[in-house]
């Protein structure tokens, strides 16, 4: 990959969350056109006279002026259905969905057309003069994007309605995170989890390293693998870095280690260069290539959600959650060591083994919940999803988690009754994952 196409991703990335970047292109648009039709003269007895404007030239100025400013005032009011739904959506659900509303691009296209309709017929009141041999298409044209623009409005208030709801949430995001995992980021698919990894210190310099810093504070988005392989190869290193995709780094901190593969010596500002070119970091986690993001948001939905007493929204954010680890069980995750043609390892890349996912995704619940057997339930069902794709060797880690949420109910669930029903449901659940069931005490439901 070139460094355009580098700098082209980290531009895409910021440009994709912002509200400004599509109502700006559209506008240029529409001015662009309004200034080619403004030289189209339709003859009287053309086909298209019919349905053409056919009042004077004061009244396609007074048409153009009045539709700028009903647009003007539509818009206001789209606005304040966006406020209104970043508000909910931030305090009811989680602050963190604010970012999955920004980048909708159903809603930067609303945007744009409103704001490009006002511009055309703005800057159509130049085109219109006195005379009667005014471009009577370009004027039909803006009456068509008023109609256009009520259209939108109908349209945004009922996607606003519906994307409000807990499930379709929750969709997004799972879907988000789906896509995550199918794009393979380091650190998932491939050779990711490798068991000589395990115990490398990623924090701790490798002997003989030289430091790489961190040229901003932020969160790594994005790592352009390939870029980074051609930066080992050229300077004939073993890059290591020091945060994986979703981590944190500080401005003037290591962002990665290099380690001359073959005793050689090392350009350290060409290398960070290169290094800070392949490597994404913005203000904020993306949903792009960081699968744990969308295990915090969905988390986060659920917490917030026994706050109020809503545990049917934690059962839908833990069935959602269960989908999600299914998926991870099902792939390599780990750190990953990319190698060159020789068998050389050149990149070290952390990331999250599949006991973080599961602790992720249950432990904030499960702690928060530990007395309600709604909550338990719901974990033993994700929990179910999990093992049924997991390997023989991640059953241990969720057989581990199934055993953590018996504790919490033998612990804090006071009902006799409610207890019994969790234990016999994680019983239910080790045999249908293959786990096995392992003997416990009878629950004696008397009075305790």
């Amino acid at each position: 990959m070139t460094v355009t196409n580098i700098l082209s991703d980290k531009q895409r990335e910021t440009l994709s969350g912002s509200l400004w970047f599509f109502p700006l292109v559209m506008t240029l648009g529409a001015l662009v056109l309004g200034a080619v039709l403004s030289q189209v003269r339709v003859p009287e007895n053309g086909p298209l006279s019919p349905v053409l404007y056919h009042g004077g030239a004061e009244d396609a100025r007074r048409l153009l002026l009045g539709v700028a400013t009903s647009t003007v005032g539509v818009f206001a009011l789209v606005v304040g259905l966006t406020l209104v739904a970043l508000q909910v959506a931030g305090n009811r659900y989680s602050p963190r969905l604010v970012r999955s509303f920004l980048r909708d691009r159903a809603t930067q296209v609303v945007f744009g057309l409103f704001i490009a309709t006002f511009a055309y017929n703005a800057a159509g009141l130049y085109t219109v003069g006195a005379q009667d041999d005014y471009p009577r298409l370009a004027v039909t044209i803006g009456l068509v994007l008023l109609f256009a623009c009520i259209g939108a409005l109908v349209f945004y208030v009922d996607r606003v309605a519906h994307s409000l709801q807990t499930h379709s949430i929750l969709n997004s995001v799972g879907v988000a995170a789906r896509r995550a995992i199918e794009a393979l980021p380091p650190g998932i698919g491939r050779s990711a989890g490798m068991s000589g990894l395990d115990g490398v210190p990623w924090d701790e310099p490798p002997v003989g390293a030289i430091q790489l810093l961190a040229p901003r504070s932020g969160y790594v988005q994005r790592l352009q693998m390939d870029a980074l392989m051609r930066a080992a190869l050229a300077e004939d290193v073993v890059i290591q870095l020091v945060p994986g995709i979703g981590g944190h780094v500080v401005a003037g901190t290591p962002l990665a280690w290099a380690c001359p593969a073959n005793g050689g010596s090392v350009r350290p500002e060409p290398l960070a260069r290169a290094v800070n070119r392949a490597i994404t970091i913005g203000a904020g986690r993306s949903s792009y290539n960081d699968v744990a993001l969308g295990a915090i948001q969905m988390v986060d939905m659920a917490l917030l959600s026994m706050h109020v007493f809503d545990y049917h929204t934690v059962e839908q954010s833990c069935a959602e959650l269960g989908v999600l680890l299914g998926r991870v069980a099902g792939v390599p995750v780990g750190p990953e060591a990319v190698i060159d043609s020789t068998g050389t390892i050149r990149v070290l890349v952390p990331g999250l083994y599949f006991q973080d996912y599961l602790e992720l995704a249950c432990g904030e619940i499960r702690r928060k919940g530990s007395s309600e057997p709604v909550v338990l339930l719901a974990l033993v069902k994700q929990l179910r999803a999990a093992g049924a794709t997991a390997t023989s060797q991640r059953l241990s880690l969720v057989r581990r988690e199934l055993e953590l949420v018996r504790a919490s109910a033998e612990a804090d669930v006071h009902e006799p009754h409610d207890r019994e029903r969790v234990l016999r449901e994680v019983d239910r659940t080790l045999l249908l994952i293959g786990a096995g069931q392992p003997e416990r005490p009878a629950i004696q439901l008397a009075d305790q």
